[in-house]
């Protein structure tokens, strides 16, 4: 049994294959089973542990059907490693385990509850970082993984004189100060800007700053900050009148910008109008046709840069300003190890990635931990010999049967838990900020004839003895979906589920045999909706059997894919 837990943190696709407990040809049965214990978490708290915005309760928000823990800190504190000062599981002689890689120091901490740090040994050490969400199993008879997320409220603090309003954009580090119309953007005063909360640094000191008629940089770092390691801020500063006229929310233009293009519109009163664009802080403007629908006129305009602030104008044939506004586009955020370069194992698992970030995730935990450790594969690994960019790697999916078909699968989300003998639950999306129109990408694929076809499997699809086929898919989500593929009604409907905001999905013609070559692909994803949600979920998922939900295909199917990235354009 290993002390340190490496992960249940991923996987897999309908096959629970795993069960060579099921299997076989044990020599000794024990006919007397384990009583099964539930194992949680009931209390745990941090330093620096604070409310929630608008709360005034500080305790954990512990949800114990999902298994979840929320967890909320000021900005006092290191995320990277936050010191554990309660940790009550039930029942108290649980094992804890948790990713050595997150603990600070993984011999010093102490793989059990605790009710206070005055109850465990002086030398212990139960820092864990927490920047990214932490999964911690309680071991009792049976394994339960909990999650626990914490996140760190900053009170950030700005003033300046002639200051109307301000707004922050902290995913992307930046802020827009605007100030009335009277205001000299070469003299602006500012007499707070605590862009770090109470306990950052910020550099240059802000109140000798006066020249904002550009974007200027300021650096965040705190006290345990590494040298030249803060955060870099952006922050402009802009005119605007007592009601607000220039501001993107309340502005004359309608404006939803996206990673290379935005669409706008604004009100007529004159059918001889255009839209005119310019980068914040130039001074050529670029025009573009408006499309004139009643008092509607609106455009697309193209050819942005992402992250980059603009400023759009509606203007008549004899160039009065009819409208403007001020928007930043998205950022083309890259899809994190899409050339599957990246490897590493724990125990027996092979993982893509690195260790400690959770973004893919595999079929493979299921037949290496738990009940499948017996099975003891990886269907799904690094390849060095079958690549499409030399010095690589690929990811190899290969379908195998073991006790049960399995369909090697690789997908954006978490392994869940294994469901008895008969399958597992899948944890699909990872939260994402940005929208992309496209998946690209290189596979190979070489499919085995099917030999095995689950009870449940639709008609018309395949049957024994065709050859298999696979899977490529992507979509964007407005939640995370659990799925359990031993029950088909929890199967995601990605074309009629309304949470599904986007969905594309590789061709079946296309998901044959590529005879032993790179074939090149690109989806697109078709939107439902032009309006972004509160929160996005990227859900990517390639299968080297595409029914092996259904515990559906061919013994053999082997699947490369390798160089996969997001098109914003």
């Amino acid at each position: 049994m290993e002390k340190v837990y490496r992960g249940y943190k991923k996987v897999v696709e309908g096959f629970c294959l795993f069960l060579f407990l099921l299997a076989t040809s044990c020599a000794i049965e024990n006919d007397i089973p384990y009583p099964v214990v539930n194992g949680g978490i009931t209390d745990i708290r941090v330093e620096g542990q604070r409310a929630a915005e608008g709360s005034s309760d500080a305790e954990a928000i512990i949800d114990a059907s999902a298994k979840t823990v929320m967890l909320y800190v000021n900005d006092s504190v290191d995320m990277t490693k936050l010191k554990l000062t309660r940790l009550v599981i039930n029942p108290i002689e649980a094992e804890v385990l948790v990713d050595s890689a997150l603990c600070a120091n993984p011999d010093k901490f102490p793989f059990a509850g605790f009710a206070s740090l005055d109850s465990i040994p002086m030398s212990s050490n139960t820092r864990i970082n927490f920047t990214n969400p932490v999964n911690f199993t309680i071991k009792t008879y049976q394994e339960y993984v909990w999650q626990v997320k914490v996140r760190q409220i900053i009170d950030r603090k700005i003033e300046a004189q002639g200051m109307i309003d301000y707004s922050i954009d902290e995913s992307d580090s930046r802020v827009i100060i605007y100030v009335g119309k009277e205001q000299d953007l070469k003299n602006i005063h500012i007499t707070s800007l605590a862009l770090g909360g109470a306990y950052g640094e910020v550099t240059p000191d802000p109140t000798t700053v006066k020249d904002f008629t550009s974007p200027r940089k300021f650096t965040v770092q705190y006290a345990w900050s590494k040298p030249n390691e803060g955060t870099i801020w952006t922050v402009y500063v802009q005119l605007t009148d007592e009601d607000g006229g220039s501001k993107p929310s309340t502005g004359d233009l309608s404006v939803n910008a996206w990673g290379k293009y935005a669409y706008v519109e604004g009100k007529i009163s004159d059918s001889d109008c255009s839209f005119e664009y310019t980068r914040q802080g130039e001074s050529s403007w670029s025009k573009v046709s408006a499309t004139v629908d009643g008092t509607k006129a609106s455009a697309k305009i193209e050819g942005l840069q992402s992250g980059t602030t603009y400023q759009c104008r509606l203007v008549n044939a004899s160039g009065s300003v009819l409208g403007e506004s001020t928007f930043t586009t998205e950022e083309a955020t890259a899809l994190y190890n899409g050339n599957f370069d990246l490897w590493y194992q724990a125990g027996k698992t092979w993982y893509t990635g690195e260790s400690g970030k959770s973004f893919w995730d595999t079929s493979n935990p299921g037949t290496t931990q738990g009940l499948g450790a017996a099975v003891n594969i990886n269907p799904t690994q690094g390849n060095t010999n079958v690549v499409h960019t030399q010095g690589g790697k690929s990811a190899e999916l290969k379908s195998q049967f073991k006790v049960k078909f399995a369909a090697a699968s690789l997908y954006t989300g978490s392994f869940g838990e294994l469901v008895g003998m008969n399958g597992a639950k899948i944890n699909f999306g990872q939260l994402f900020t940005s929208r992309p129109t496209a998946l690209h990408g290189f596979f190979q694929y070489a499919p085995a004839t099917v030999g095995y076809v689950g009870d449940n499997q639709p008609t018309g699809t395949i049957a024994k003895g065709d050859p298999d086929v696979c899977s490529i898919y992507i979509a964007l989500a407005k939640k995370s979906y659990t799925v359990d593929n031993t029950k088909v009604e929890t199967f995601i409907q990605f074309k009629t589920d309304n949470n599904i905001i986007a969905y594309g999905e590789l061709p079946l013609k296309e998901c044959v045999s590529t005879n032993g070559t790179w074939k090149e692909f690109t989806i697109d994803l078709e939107y439902k909706t032009l309006e972004k949600p509160n929160d996005m979920y990227l859900i990517v998922v390639a299968s080297a059997s595409k029914y092996g939900d259904y515990f559906t295909g061919g013994d053999g199917s082997i699947l490369y894919v390798d160089d996969f990235e997001l098109i914003y354009d």
